[in-house]
C-alpha cells in the first residue's frame, strides 16, 4: 500500500492505536513485534509530542504517533482495506451531556473503521466504563461489517496507565474484540478521497470481557 510505505518505508501490516496517552501498549507493541508498523493517533498535541520523543530516543522504527482527531483521519485520510487492526484503550468517556458529541464511538465512526480494515482486520476495546463499552458495542453491531469474536482478547502486553487508575479504583476491566467480515467496503462519504500522496504530507508530525487484570 503506497499510503503506509510513504510513511514506514516497508510494506509491512499496519496497526493503529486511537489515543496512546502515555504510550504504554504502542511503545511495547511495536518493540515486541518488529515486523509490525504502530501508528498512533493522539488528539493531545503535548502527549503526542512527548510520545514521539521517547520513540525516538528509543529507537523504535516502526511506531509513529502524530497529534490528529481519529474520527477525521479515518474518515478522510486512511486508504480503505489498508489497517490490519485498531486498538482502543480506555477512550475519553466525555461524561457531561454538552460533551457527548465528542464520544468516540457513533455509527459514523463505527463505519469508517470498517472502511479502513481489511477482511478479518480486527478492533479490540478495552475501558472501566460501563457506558463507553455499550457505545462501542451498539456502533459495531449496528454497523453490519463485524462481528464479536467472543473469546479474543487484546494483545495488551502490560497495564496501561489509565488500565491502572481503573484497577485501583475497583472497576472492572472490560474487553472486546471485533472482527470484520465479508469482502463489500461500506460506503461512507461522497467527498474526493485524498491521494496517498497527499495524505501523508497531511499529517501534523510530532518528531516524526469482564476483570480486573493484574498481569
Amino acid at each position: 500500500m503506497e499510503f503506509w510505505r510513504f510513511i514506514f518505508g516497508n510494506d509491512h501490516p499496519v496497526e493503529i492505536e486511537i489515543g496512546p496517552g502515555t504510550g504504554t501498549f504502542i511503545a511495547r507493541a511495536a518493540q515486541a513485534w518488529p515486523l509490525v508498523n504502530f501508528f498512533g493517533l493522539e488528539q493531545s498535541r503535548g502527549r503526542a509530542r512527548r510520545l514521539q520523543s521517547a520513540i525516538e530516543n528509543r529507537n523504535i522504527r516502526n511506531a509513529l504517533v502524530v497529534n490528529a482527531d481519529a474520527a477525521c483521519v479515518l474518515t478522510t485520510m486512511i486508504p480503505a482495506a489498508s489497517v490490519a487492526a485498531y486498538h482502543i484503550y480506555f477512550p475519553d468517556p466525555w461524561w457531561k451531556r454538552r460533551h457527548h458529541r465528542r464520544r468516540l464511538f457513533t455509527p459514523a465512526f463505527a463505519a469508517a473503521l470498517g472502511r479502513t480494515l481489511v477482511p478479518g482486520g480486527r478492533v479490540y476495546i478495552a475501558t472501566d466504563v460501563d457506558e463507553v463499552l455499550q457505545l462501542a458495542l451498539y456502533a459495531l453491531e449496528s454497523c453490519g461489517t463485524f462481528v464479536c469474536d467472543e473469546h479474543a482478547r487484546s494483545p495488551r502486553l502490560g497495564l496501561t496507565a489509565f488500565e491502572r487508575k481503573g484497577i485501583a479504583r475497583g472497576a472492572a476491566i472490560q474487553d472486546a474484540t471485533f472482527v470484520r467480515n465479508g469482502s463489500s467496503l461500506p460506503h461512507t462519504s461522497s467527498a474526493a478521497p485524498i491521494t496517498p500522496a497527499e495524505s501523508p504530507s497531511a499529517f501534523r508530525r510530532i518528531g516524526v470481557r469482564s476483570s480486573s487484570l493484574n498481569t
